[in-house]
């Protein structure tokens, strides 16, 4: 997948929740399908991971993102 760009490539996807005091935010895809978590402050998209199947379908930096406790 070529690197997304947020807010550009978000357009529908609907807050989940935040982590770290705000400075990051889980989005979920407009068909629930799908989970992005991204750094607000430089709006970097850390990853994006398949919800019914647990894979990455982006891994911007998947190794902060399982640490911030992107799971699903």
């Amino acid at each position: 997948m070529e690197q997304p760009k947020y807010p550009d490539d978000f357009k529908g996807w609907r807050p989940i929740y935040t982590l770290l005091d705000t400075r990051y935010v889980v989005l979920e895809s407009p068909d629930g399908s799908m989970e992005s978590c991204i750094h607000l402050e430089d709006k970097d998209v850390v990853g994006i991971k398949d919800k019914a199947t647990g894979m990455d379908i982006y891994d911007g930096n998947i190794w902060l993102a399982k640490r911030l406790g992107l799971k699903r």
